[in-house]
């Protein structure tokens, strides 16, 4: 059970929980299992619209790399720099981002694209990108403020419970935020340049998915393993 409240509600809080704890009960609960399918699909998902939603990844945790606060900054420099001026600027997409998760979990995604076979070109020569990457210092200090604006932003009281209930659940100590933020800080270029092996890595997966145009998946069918209807009825 979390709560975040005033000291004087906490007190009346819990004089009133028993209550609510009488009726959840104390019995135990069988821990649920689930069968996950990594199976690679390459979904080709078939909508009436004009535009694309394409995106690529992996996890990096099974090729063997770490996580590491510098992936807070590749994440900036890839969705700000790479992926904007190569997807929205150049190819005319509404919008494109990139993620590196704790978990491993890596992907670019673009939406509202109109563009599919290029755009998973992007994706895969991010490689090439990284392995030159050279930014004079005040460049790079740029996206390390980007970067630290986006992890220490003034939080509500409410917001400071979900971010403590959701750091006890994935065992996120007050160490580890700590140090992500140190790392963050101290990211050079050479430790983006660094990364992109793994890109690579990743993208040679060929993990990908893409919702769009029925003609236009139909059209580069053979990159699918298979394509679905979104709206059978």
């Amino acid at each position: 059970m979390s709560v975040t409240n005033e000291a004087d509600d906490y007190r009346l809080f819990r004089s009133s929980f028993p209550i609510i704890l009488d009726e959840i009960g104390d019995s135990s609960s069988r821990k649920a299992t689930y069968q996950i399918d990594t199976t690679q699909k390459n979904e080709g998902l078939l909508t009436p619209g004009k535009v694309q939603y394409v995106v690529k990844g992996y996890n990096f945790r099974k090729l063997g790399y770490g996580y590491h606060g510098s992936l807070l900054v590749l994440r900036t420099i890839a969705s700000m720099d790479y992926l904007w001026n190569r997807i929205r600027v150049q190819g005319g997409a509404y919008g494109s981002f990139a993620r590196f998760s704790r978990n491993g979990n890596m992907y670019f995604c673009s939406y509202r694209d109109p563009n599919l076979i290029d755009t998973l070109s992007v994706y895969d020569a991010a490689e090439d990108y990284f392995q030159t990457f050279d930014v004079a210092q005040r460049e790079m200090t740029k996206y390390i403020i980007g970067t630290i604006s986006k992890i220490d932003v003034p939080l509500t009281p409410s917001m400071k419970g979900e971010v403590a209930t959701e750091r006890y659940f994935t065992g996120i100590s007050h160490e580890d935020v700590q140090r992500t933020r140190e790392e963050v800080l101290g990211t050079g270029k050479n430790d983006i340049k660094k990364y992109a092996e793994m890109v690579g890595d990743a993208m040679r997966e060929n993990y990908f998915c893409v919702i769009g145009n029925e003609g236009k998946l139909r059209a580069h069918s053979k990159i699918f393993s298979h394509l679905v209807s979104v709206f059978e009825g």
